[in-house]
């Protein structure tokens, strides 16, 4: 996908030896590229790491503006947890302006989150720039399903288990705890959906793939005819028949897209926009796994009722 980079001057000179040193710290390091990767390594890491976000709750992870502070962050942790599907490709220039080298793709301190998991949406064509901001790897949206957790969770405990090998066991007892809790909320959120399968809803970006599979609803069709570009109005045109056809009630609208065109398609077709935090956080009150799946589960099925 597209990554707007767009760099403050201070940025691209703060690189390296000029940043100040990092302060005396008894715990190493951790850095998450993105809120749904900070929700699963907390949990594990428990208080053995300092485990902070490389961006800020709420924040489009596609158009991203990169800031001093981030270099100065990555500069100092000892750990990166990245998504592995390229959503987080502007953390690539935060690692090679900070000069800390443990951090470069394919190092041991690099946790790639997906490893394992069965990817969605992957292109079946080359590419290339015509086709918007699409993901050439897939769908990297795949905290949404939480049968992935004990997959993205095994590879962030691999990856601190490494470096701290001596509390590996700390580390394990702390994973299966948080397993066993969203396993606990996950039959809770299958009773909240399950008279809505097979029911259709349409989102303004492709990011649901993964939630729609779990949970047994259905892709309705998506706003952004390409990602990252507004619809034209032909797109807007066929996908308003379209839902009237399907008698799609909920358009889903990530907290940070504008809601004009899903506010025209609803008046159009009489459905319901429905404003949900994509990644934890961007709601006050989500700030971790649980509370944000728990928002989302419960507010689609208020609109779906």
């Amino acid at each position: 996908m597209r990554r707007s980079l767009r760099f403050a001057i201070l940025a691209l000179t703060c690189a390296g030896s000029a940043l100040a040193p990092a302060p005396a710290s008894a715990k190493p390091t951790v850095v998450a590229t993105l809120a749904d990767l900070l929700v699963l390594t907390r949990p594990i890491a428990g208080d053995l790491l300092d485990v902070k976000l490389a961006t800020r709750f709420g924040q489009n992870p596609h158009d991203l503006e990169i800031r001093p502070s981030q270099i100065l962050l990555v500069k100092r942790a000892d750990i990166l947890v990245r998504n592995g599907l390229e959503e987080d490709m502007w953390v690539d220039p935060i690692v090679e302006s900070s000069g800390n080298p443990k951090l470069l793709r394919g190092s041991p301190n690099v946790i790639e989150a997906a490893r394992g998991i069965e990817v969605l949406e992957r292109p079946t064509v080359v590419v290339d720039r015509s086709m918007g901001d699409i993901h050439p790897l897939g769908n990297p949206h795949y905290v949404l399903d939480p049968s992935n957790v004990p997959i993205v969770t095994a590879n962030i405990l691999t990856g601190l288990a490494y470096f701290m090998p001596d509390y590996a066991a700390r580390f394990e007892a702390n994973r299966q705890a948080f397993l066993e809790k969203v396993a606990a909320a996950d039959k809770r959120w299958q009773q909240t959906l399950a008279p809505y399968r097979a029911t259709k809803l349409v989102a303004y970006h492709k990011a649901w793939a993964y939630f729609y599979r779990h949970f047994g609803l259905v892709d309705g069709g998506t706003i952004e005819d390409r990602p990252g570009i507004p619809p034209s109005p032909q797109h807007v045109a066929a996908l308003i028949r379209q839902m009237k056809n399907d008698k799609v009630k909920v358009i889903l609208l990530e907290t940070w897209y504008p809601r004009e065109v899903s506010d025209f398609i609803a008046r159009e077709t009489g459905a319901q926009v429905l404003t949900v935090p994509q990644t934890p956080g961007a709601v006050k009150g989500t700030e971790d796994y649980i509370s944000h799946m728990d928002y989302l589960v419960n507010a689609i099925a208020k609109a779906l009722a």
